[in-house]
């Protein structure tokens, strides 16, 4: 049973890979995008914001999920949820100074 488990964690752990990778490649073309032409792609920001919340926001629910029983674990998990709070907040505050 206790192998079953470990698989199935190291899944989780290749599609959290391939998750940051995409978004992470989806982040950076922004975020170039936007500082080079920052007047044509403006709305690139909050967008920037929002998936690096939804990127910390998995990171710390598979932290939560997969770490049980470890503080320093749950403790990062944590920090990536609050993480995922404030990035939400500043890509809201953003797009209503952008287009509100």
């Amino acid at each position: 049973m206790r192998g079953q488990s470990r698989r199935e964690e190291r899944h989780l752990g290749v599609f959290l890979d391939g998750i940051h990778l995409i978004i992470g490649i989806i982040i950076v073309a922004m975020g170039l995008l936007a500082f080079v032409n920052p007047r044509k792609y403006i709305g690139f920001f909050p967008v920037v914001f929002l998936l690096a919340a939804v990127l910390n926001g998995i990171s710390g629910i598979f932290e939560l999920k997969t770490h049980k029983r470890g503080n320093k674990r749950k403790g990062a998990g944590l920090f990536h949820l609050a993480l995922c709070a404030a990035l939400t907040a500043v890509a809201a505050l953003s797009a209503v100074s952008l287009w509100g």
